[in-house]
């Protein structure tokens, strides 16, 4: 595999190189944004496209493990968070979602191009050749115009959700679960010219570290994500849940005043450590016996518009783990589902009603050397450009302690931010 690094020269180049893996059928463009809130993550950017109309594609876990073996291979995909119910057999259900995709996807990208943390230079992992670079230098900048916007309507209305949440609270009280994630799905049916000048729009309103930008052929998806999945780093597994959320101050001491506040809050810790228990529990299937540690419990991390309260979680990953065991073992993410797993993913289809499809799932890549790294698919736009179809979801996650009036207006606020976008 022949690298080839070029003198990065800033934001123009890398609208450019977004463009252009965009005008592909396949592509991924993972961006941390800038952000320097990841103390764990290699690149500012990484991307991965696939020149031909029909690639190497791994639609299973199998395929999956075997596609790790090919040498020099880089692949970029996603993880559906309905490939549950092949981890889970009980967990079968025959809803559906409003935009439809297969629960695993994954493509071999024959250009990748990379743009690592405190580098000056962009990488050309592998591809280069002096007409692709042209190509990249004189890619024009499109625009977004939403035509045919037939409005966003959800699956959920107020009265119907609070009855939800408090239903969900005497599951709580009869020891069914101890938290659990709910989440309303938005969609609507409109034509997007540029899905990716959309995605660019999204992630200025919300820089994060887990930023994504994907596209299947006519399946895109519009990811402004601040969480880690799962980062697999040179034999170490790493997991990064947030639960617990504060908004920005003001000024500097109101800002301090809530993030002192989101530290100590005796509910949005109780609800953090009970996803870090999950997630060492899962952690454990995986990795080397007493390897699993939390070397940052309630850390505050600070986002443009929020707090959050993030856990590390990581452990060292046993040598005949394979890919496809890992991702059975932790997949999906805990944040999105509660606690314990199994149970609270089928209350989620019980009460939900409606697939959640990508939303909650993951978004990522695996390197030539088998590591990787997954984001938790949230604050996000799933469209289809064949069915004009665009959805997203949001919720959160409810206790005992929960008012249900309250998680309502959390999730109104929060799609707000994604429904302003139209």
């Amino acid at each position: 595999m022949r690298r080839h690094a070029i003198p990065f020269s800033g934001a123009s180049l890398k609208q450019r190189l977004l463009h252009w893996a965009a005008a592909h059928r396949h592509c991924v463009f993972l961006d941390s944004c800038g952000s320097t809130v990841d103390a764990y993550g290699e690149y500012d950017f990484l991307i991965g496209v696939a020149q031909a109309d029909a690639p190497s594609m791994v639609l299973d876990f199998e395929e999956l493990d075997a596609a790790v073996e090919t040498a020099g291979a880089w692949w970029f995909g996603y993880l559906n968070y309905d490939l549950k119910s092949e981890i889970e057999p009980r967990l079968h259900s025959d809803l559906q979602a409003e935009v439809k995709s297969p629960t695993l996807s994954f493509f071999q990208a024959d250009i990748v191009i990379t743009k690592r943390r405190d580098s000056s230079q962009l990488v050309f992992e592998t591809g280069f050749s002096p007409a692709i670079w042209e190509e990249i230098l004189w890619q024009d900048i499109a625009e977004n115009t939403v035509t045919d916007f037939s409005g966003f309507t959800s699956n959920f209305d107020a009265t119907t959700y609070c009855a939800t949440v408090e239903r969900l609270r005497q599951h709580i009280h009869a020891g069914d679960c101890y938290e659990i994630n709910l989440s309303q799905n938005f969609t609507a049916k409109a034509h997007l010219s540029a899905p990716v000048a959309l995605w660019e729009r999204l992630v200025a309103l919300s820089p994060v570290p887990f930023a994504g930008f994907g596209k299947w052929q006519d399946l895109h998806l519009l990811c402004a994500s601040p969480e880690r999945f799962l980062q697999l780093q040179r034999g170490i597994l790493r997991t990064q849940p947030i639960k617990g959320t504060a908004p920005r101050g003001t000024d500097a001491a109101q800002d301090m005043a809530f993030a002192q506040a989101l530290h100590a809050s005796e509910k949005e810790r109780a609800e953090n450590v009970m996803i870090v228990d999950l997630s060492r529990n899962d952690l454990h299937r995986s990795c080397e016996v007493g390897s699993v540690t939390v070397p940052h419990l309630f850390e505050v991390q600070q986002f443009p518009q929020v707090h959050h309260l993030v856990s590390t979680i990581e452990g060292r990953k046993r040598a005949e783990v394979s890919l496809a065991q890992v991702m059975r073992h932790t997949f999906p993410p805990g944040s999105m589902t509660g606690a314990p797993k199994v149970r609270t993913c089928e209350l989620i289809a019980q009460y939900e009603q409606r697939a959640r499809g990508l939303y909650a799932g993951a978004l990522g890549y695996i390197s030539p050397t088998g590591d990787f790294d997954f984001n938790v698919v949230i604050r996000s736009l799933v469209y289809d450009a064949s069915s004009t179809k665009i959805s997203y979801h949001v919720g959160g996650a409810i206790t005992w302690d929960s008012v249900p009036e309250a998680e309502y207006a959390e999730t109104l606020l929060k799609a707000k931010a994604i429904a302003g976008l139209f």
